[in-house]
């Protein structure tokens, strides 16, 4: 999920375990991680214990659209848990175990079908030696999952099926000793400073022998003198010196060779498809040690079966299990396992040091000593796993396996599709209330309350709520598609079945809603995919089909669209591109090979131009939606209309990213809020039951919860508690609005009002500055007066004096009573006035009310600052 925020995963699995075909296993070095890879793309990581080797489930990593083939380790250091995968499909992840988070992930066009993590000299940490249906061998970073280089082949070069790598006792550099598929055995020499710079590295020998297609290549790690080939029919053991042929051991009647190992320099273990482990004893001539090494085959001298690998119930397999040997060290002692994941999801574990000594004439037989599954896991569960609607299964009633859901996050429904055709659409909130919390509501029959939709025979394969898409579409519209070949059109409220579309001839697989740029008919379809390999325009508003493109050969994988080409197109599982019309449903154009793939990428560079002009500068989208590339393409190409059509979007982009500067920060969108729960269907495999995901977004539940706790409050309570002010409140209640015209217009107006508030606040000062000023300069001249004019009637009036007080301006008698005047009336006219008949008394007293007029006007202006 998109975000920074805290997202919390919940699954709701059901009361089955979800399906685990095994097909590659792995155990770390430490023995405390289990780690099986599926068909279906899945990883499951277990937890182990060192001592007893009981083993439980932990997590389930998704991210591989294929069949994980191979696992590895990918670093040397023992506390470093991380491990590589690679699928069919050439995708490769680096995985951490402790936390089961995926820190890098690419997509390769070779696919591995080995793997072997090998530290090179002159190395820090590992390197991962990879080969498949390819001709080199790659060497990558585990952690960046770089190719750093790749050893070529100069003679016979063709794909590589088999490798080993090691390090000869008396050498410093490495060797990676290889074999291809038509047998042609080489040798590569390293040491250890190669990278893509250098140049091509070629083996250094190669021979052709008489082996076709080999399974794996081990070379004994006790002397590195033999080698073991494993192919399906038959295993050899080569001498490493000239890759002679010592011994040939025949696969067991009715099944094939999958792979093997030394246990010894004169034992080896081999395990075939029904996955079951053989161990042998190898004759004089195939062990170094040995006078006898190397010499002529004696006749009764050959491998001998001593122990035999096997589960006692020995079930039939549907695909051949995944099995591996393990070499560990447990408090300094080393400990030899076979592990196998089978395609029922059983985990089995051998110890071969049970069996390791050979008894003459005898063959024993060896149980696993650990047998655990998923399902096993489950039944061991009480109580069991919950499911999202276990409300309403009964335990008299047979179980009805839910096959699709969709969340409808405005309305706050879950929309569930069940295996007999029913649509249950309940309130999501009470639902997983009901299954996660305790509570009196566990005690109500009916609880919560939920709508039941019928209109289809049979499963319901896919859900589809048009609006959660794009406003375009009706709120009430739902959609559903079936087994029994329908499109089923329902209203959400009433919970009527307004249409039922009846076009294909196979059950629906799939609902997708169109661009929203296409003609306008076409905006009120929906695009319907179903399994006879026909696709689609089916109009809510006409309640016909619009469209039907029925001429593919093959199953629809991806469909694109070129909205301004009016053109929808189809990709099919062979390659095959064809271009259908979606007005007229005439099929304009089928493609094959490059020139298919080249027109699906178009059809993503138009959607990225599409995009172009909501994204930021520093997105990857940018060179790819830039109209000044299209401009220039479209003039080297002399197309007018790509000239014209890029530059109306470039001018597009300018006013609206002016548009953007100039509305100011308010009004700017505040950050959407992330919902507080969505909930995600999920389906390890299509004959699964859906188990669902539930994401809870901290932050969004914090704010959710504190909105309802507010919300019961009293604006007196949230102003007691220093919430809110009741002037927040008055022009909250004036800001909200469920209109985005009205929030615009809202903005709009605030800036304005902030853009006055600033020049009148401005204004204010200068005027305050100005006031001040002009008060100093009277101040000053009013002081100046007083002096002039008490020294000047010092001698003529002694006993009277003027005294400031912070409140008043006084005329005292010394030392008998004061006066104090209040005549302010024109007082500036009568202290200017020169004429004869005013005494000395009555300018005393003119000034001295002037004096305190001007000082209460200096106290009101200074506390208004």
């Amino acid at each position: 999920m998109p975000g920074t925020n805290l997202i919390v995963p919940v699954v709701l699995w059901g009361k089955h375990a979800p399906t685990h075909c095994i097909s590659s296993v792995y155990l770390s070095r430490d023995q405390k991680t289990l780690v099986t890879g599926c068909y279906d793309g899945q990883i499951c990581l277990w937890q182990v214990n060192p001592d007893s080797l009981k083993m439980t489930p932990r997590c389930l990593l998704v991210g591989h659209t294929a069949p994980v083939t191979c696992l590895s380790r990918a670093s040397i250091v023992q506390d470093n848990n991380f491990i590589v995968s690679s699928s069919e499909a050439g995708e490769m992840c680096t995985w951490d175990l402790v936390d089961g988070k995926c820190r890098e992930s690419v997509k390769l066009t070779q696919v591995h079908t080995n793997i072997q993590a090998y530290h090179m000299c002159n190395s820090e940490d590992l390197r991962l030696f990879c080969n498949g249906y390819y001709a080199e061998i790659l060497i990558m970073d585990p952690f960046s999952l770089e190719i750093l280089f790749s050893l070529s082949s100069k003679m016979n070069p063709d794909w590589i099926s088999a490798l080993h790598v090691l390090r000869p006792s008396s050498r410093r550099d490495d060797v990676v000793l290889a074999i291809s598929i038509t047998g042609t055995v080489k040798v590569w020499s390293l040491l250890g400073h190669e990278n893509k710079q250098s140049e091509p590295i070629y083996e250094n020998e190669s021979k052709q022998i008489r082996c076709l297609n080999a399974l794996s290549l081990n070379c004994c790690a006790y002397n590195q003198r033999t080698v073991l080939i494993v192919c399906a029919k038959y295993c050899q053991i080569y001498d490493a010196g000239d890759f002679s042929v010592l011994c040939s051991i025949q696969a067991p009647s009715g099944e094939r060779w999958m792979s093997g190992d030394f246990l010894a320099p004169d034992r080896v273990l081999v395990w075939s498809t029904e996955g079951k482990g053989y161990l042998y004893k190898l004759p004089a001539n195939s062990v170094p040690d040995h006078k006898g090494f190397h010499g002529p085959t004696v006749e009764h001298d050959s491998p001998v079966l001593y122990g035999i690998l096997a589960h006692p119930d020995n079930k039939l397999l549907s695909c051949p299990p995944a099995m591996r040997f393990i070499l560990t060290s447990v408090g300094g002692k080393q400990r030899r396992l076979l592990l196998r994941g089978d395609s029922a999801g059983v985990v089995l574990l051998w110890n071969v040091d049970d069996a390791a000594m050979p008894v003459p004439n005898k063959v024993m037989s060896r149980a696993p000593i650990v047998t655990t599954s998923l399902e096993m896991a489950w039944a061991e569960m009480n109580p069991s796993p919950v499911g999202i609607l276990d409300q309403l299964s009964h335990p008299d009633e047979p179980e009805i396996k839910l096959t699709a859901s969709i969340y409808l996050l405005a309305a706050n429904r879950l929309v569930v599709g069940r295996e007999d055709g029913s649509i249950v659409i309940v309130n999501a909130t009470h639902t997983v209330q009901l299954q996660l919390l305790h509570g009196s509501h566990q005690q109500l029959d009916d609880w919560p309350p939920h709508q039941l939709l019928l209109g289809h025979n049979g499963r319901v394969n896919c859900l589809l709520y048009p609006h959660h898409v794009h406003q375009r579409y009706d709120k009430s519209h739902l959609v559903s598609g079936g087994i029994d070949f329908a499109v089923c059109l329902w209203d959400l409220f009433s919970g009527a079945l307004l249409h039922r579309f009846c076009v294909h001839a196979g059950e629906i697989t799939q609902l997708i809603v169109p661009p929203h740029n296409c003609s306008p008919r076409i905006q009120k379809c929906i695009c319907a995919v179903a399994s006879d390999h026909s696709v689609t325009l089916l109009s809510l508003t006409e309640r016909k089909c619009v469209t039907l493109a029925s001429r593919h050969l093959f199953p629809v994988v991806t469909i694109k669209w070129r909205p301004a080409d009016d053109f929808m197109v189809v990709g099919c599982s062979d390659g095959t591109v064809y271009v259908w019309q979606m007005e007229t449903g005439h099929l304009d154009r089928v493609l094959h090979g490059m020139i298919a793939e080249e027109v699906l990428a178009a059809c993503d560079e138009t959607i990225a131009d599409e995009l172009g002009g909501s994204l930021s500068t520093g997105t990857d989208l940018q060179g790819i939606a830039n109209p000044a590339v299209h401009f220039f393409r479209g003039l080297r190409h002399r197309n007018l209309t790509a000239m014209r059509a890029a530059t109306q979007r470039g001018l597009a982009a300018l006013h609206a990213s002016e548009r953007g500067s100039s509305a100011g920060p308010l009004a700017e969108p505040a950050r959407a809020r992330p919902p507080p729960l969505t909930i995600q269907g999920f389906r390890s495999n299509p004959a699964d039951p859906e188990s669902h995901i539930l994401f809870f977004d901290i932050e969004g539940l914090i704010v959710e919860l504190l909105s309802e706790e507010y919300s019961a409050m009293s604006p007196a309570s949230l102003e007691a508690a220093g919430l809110i002010t009741s002037e927040y409140m008055k022009v909250a209640a004036l800001t909200q609005s469920a209109s985005p015209d009205a929030a615009k217009k809202i903005s709009g107006i605030l800036a304005k009002m902030k853009e006055g508030a600033e020049n009148m606040q401005t204004k204010i000062q200068a005027k305050a500055e100005q006031i001040k000023n002009q008060l100093d300069s009277k101040v000053v001249t009013a002081v100046h007066s007083i002096k002039t004019w008490d020294r000047s009637h010092e001698s003529h009036h002694p006993h009277k004096g003027i005294r400031i007080t912070p409140n008043s301006v006084e005329i005292y008698e010394q030392p008998n009573d004061f006066l104090i005047y209040k005549n302010m009336n024109h007082a500036h006219a009568h202290r200017k006035s020169k004429r004869s008949d005013v005494n000395d008394e009555e300018r005393l007293q003119i000034l001295a009310d002037h004096l305190r007029e001007l000082w209460d006007k200096l106290q009101r202006d200074w506390q208004f600052y």
